[in-house]
């Protein structure tokens, strides 16, 4: 019994522990093919990367290449711009260097032909002082007549002639004497002209026109007229006489017969001295108009018909009045435009000698042509 008692722990105690045994190896045998599995996918997990590698690598060597063909192209096409450039750089200079022959060329033409007229100027009339004083004199004697017949400026057109004769007198050449006569004779005559102060004639209507206003018009009620002088009584008279000429000297006093050549001029209203005070005003900047203008007839007509109306329309001859009429009688009495007399003589005398100057001097050219020309 105790045998068997001690031999089932023993049979129990193999079969307790060949339970583990087998499951180890189980676990062996399990573990053995799981290493066999892991080494092939490790070996293909090195291969792909390679490959991942190596296709990196040709991407890298095509970019690569890709980048060198494009740079080499780049370079070409500078190259061939570059070339491109210089060509047309050579063309430029080419294009260049014919316009400068060309400028040089018609600058030496230009050269011959200053040159040339140099020498023609030098024996043309006109190459001295005197020539040119004489262009001068010329200008300042049609300057002269201009400023005489178009603005009637006497005072201007002589000193003009003034100075076109102290120019003269700067040529000092005797055959400019008949010149220089016909100018004296012409600067005396314009002396002669009576001067007309149109600026001060002017501000003298202008004072006329400002004094209209203070002027006394007709007034509203018929003046007092004159009575004739009674007949004086003889120193000896009868009686009866005495008794009528107190009796007609009585009805007289209460009765008076007026006679009148002609008839009365009627009042003026208010709005009629208006509009004459105008009138007169027009007529007035009208004769200063006609003054500036050199207009005589205009200028009469304006300062008359004025005067006609003062002496029709004012009644009271006050001091404002009569220097108002004294001034128009003064203005009405001036020249505004005077005879002016020609002053081209002068100028048309030293036109035919600078002509027969110009026609002496060419005869020397005409002659030197004929013999070159032979």
């Amino acid at each position: 019994m105790t045998d068997n008692v001690e031999q089932s722990p023993a049979v129990t105690t193999p079969a307790g522990a060949s339970k583990p045994a087998a499951e180890t190896a189980s676990a062996k045998t399990d573990k053995a093919p799981k290493k066999k599995s892991t080494e092939p996918s490790t070996k293909s997990k090195t291969g792909t990367v390679i490959a991942v590698v190596a296709l990196l690598l040709v991407f890298l060597s095509l970019a690569a290449i890709g980048g060198l063909a494009w740079k080499g192209y780049e370079l070409s096409q500078r190259v061939a711009n570059l070339d491109q450039d210089l060509r047309n750089s050579e063309g430029s200079k080419i294009s260049l260097q014919q316009k400068l022959a060309n400028i040089e060329k018609q600058a030496r033409l230009q050269s011959q032909q200053v040159q040339h007229n140099g020498e023609r100027l030098a024996q043309l009339p006109g190459a001295d002082r005197n020539d040119w004083l004489l262009a001068e004199a010329e200008y300042l004697l049609r300057l002269a007549n201009q400023r005489l017949v178009l603005e009637t400026d006497v005072q201007g057109s002589l000193a003009i002639l003034r100075a076109a004769d102290k120019v003269l007198a700067e040529t000092d050449s005797p055959l400019l004497f008949p010149v220089r006569q016909r100018v004296a004779t012409e600067i005396q005559v314009l002396k002669s002209v009576p001067a007309v102060d149109t600026t001060g004639a002017v501000a003298r209507i202008q004072a006329v026109q400002n004094q209209i206003a203070q002027l006394e018009w007709m007034p509203r009620t018929l003046p007092a007229q004159k009575v004739a002088d009674e007949p004086v009584a003889p120193l000896e008279q009868n009686p009866w006489q005495k008794f009528l000429n107190k009796a007609w000297t009585g009805i007289g006093a209460v009765v008076r017969i007026r006679q009148h050549e002609s008839a009365l001029p009627a009042p003026l209203t208010p709005d009629q001295q208006y509009y004459l005070q105008q009138n007169m005003h027009l007529m007035l900047e009208q004769a200063q108009v006609a003054l500036v203008r050199q207009q005589h007839d205009l200028y009469q007509q304006s300062i008359v018909r004025t005067k006609q109306w003062l002496d029709q329309y004012v009644m009271v001859e006050s001091d404002s009045a009569t220097a108002i009429k004294a001034t128009l009688t003064e203005l009405q009495a001036w020249q505004v435009a005077p005879a002016l007399p020609d002053i081209s003589d002068s100028l048309n005398t030293l036109r035919q000698l600078q002509q027969q100057q110009r026609r002496d001097a060419a005869l020397p050219l005409q002659s030197n042509t004929n013999q070159t020309v032979k």
